[in-house]
């Protein structure tokens, strides 16, 4: 966000017209009249997943493995691919189709190995069972923030510097709240 302002600013002091955009896509997009100024509330849908989705993930890292907690995370590939299909209307190939199944393939053997490897090891497996089951979870949250994204910002361009430092913003006032609570 601060480097959003400070390259405003400066283009300001350059006696920049207001209507002069900052990035080559910028002046594309102004060029086929794409939507250039958005509500910042909009952008606190995402951060909220994005907030949601991080906090499962720091929790569920407490409970499996590092290197199980990493290949876990390939399951975000497969979550945004199906709520693209339901929720942006996209078609998927078949190729699509076949990294799917190999990416879901290589993350079941993970987690059962996982939950398998801890509960030979004298406890019940129940901790990394649940560690795998807040990864989904916080998965789900991350694969939704990237396809709201997509929904709401479909009719707009806005300076990347701009969106990451909004939401960012949303971030933080999130945490803010919800850090003394936890």
């Amino acid at each position: 966000m601060y480097i959003f302002l400070a390259i405003k600013l400066y283009m300001d002091k350059r006696k920049a017209s207001q209507e002069q955009l900052l990035s080559p896509g910028g002046v594309q997009a102004a060029a086929i009249k794409m939507k250039t100024n958005i509500n910042p509330l909009w952008l606190a849908i995402p951060a909220s997943c994005d907030v949601c989705g991080s906090t499962l993930m720091f929790v569920a890292l407490t409970m499996v493995d590092a290197s199980v907690y990493q290949m876990m995370r390939g399951l975000i590939v497969v979550i945004t691919a199906l709520m693209s299909i339901i929720f942006l209307g996209r078609k998927q190939y078949r190729h699509h189709w076949v990294g799917v199944v190999l990416i879901i393939t290589g993350v079941f053997i993970v987690g059962y190995v996982s939950v398998k490897a801890s509960g030979s090891s004298g406890d019940t497996g129940g901790s990394a069972f649940l560690g795998i089951l807040l990864l989904i979870g916080s998965q789900l949250f991350s694969g939704s923030m990237f396809i709201i994204e997509e929904k709401i910002l479909g009719d707009y361009y806005l300076e990347p510097f701009y969106i990451v430092g909004t939401e960012g913003l949303w971030g933080c006032a999130y945490y803010i709240v919800l850090l003394p609570v936890m």
